[in-house]
């Protein structure tokens, strides 16, 4: 999988100094706060592509991994769907 530039993307996080780019590259991704009724919570999101690679083995297991560096994990979520695509009023 590699992570893909999209319109809504705002910000852009950079690969660690120490690290190679075949480790590791740029993300850009959209920073902003989602509201929930009364709050609201701030929220990162980042676009990904498949290779045809990636398709193969996901038909076959029907499985995808998530890896968090840190020493806790934050809530997180996979989505197919746009999240900026305009929803039916």
């Amino acid at each position: 999988m590699m992570p893909v530039d999209f319109p809504a993307a705002n910000f852009t996080f950079t690969k660690p100094a120490c690290m190679t780019d075949e480790q590791c590259s740029d993300l850009r991704v959209w920073k902003g706060d989602v509201p929930d009724g009364e709050c609201s919570f701030p929220v990162i999101i980042s676009c990904w592509q498949f290779s045809k690679e990636d398709l193969e083995e996901i038909a076959k297991t029907g499985k995808i991994w998530l890896s968090v560096s840190g020493q806790t994990t934050p809530p997180v979520s996979l989505f197919t769907e746009n999240p900026f695509a305009q929803q039916p009023t």
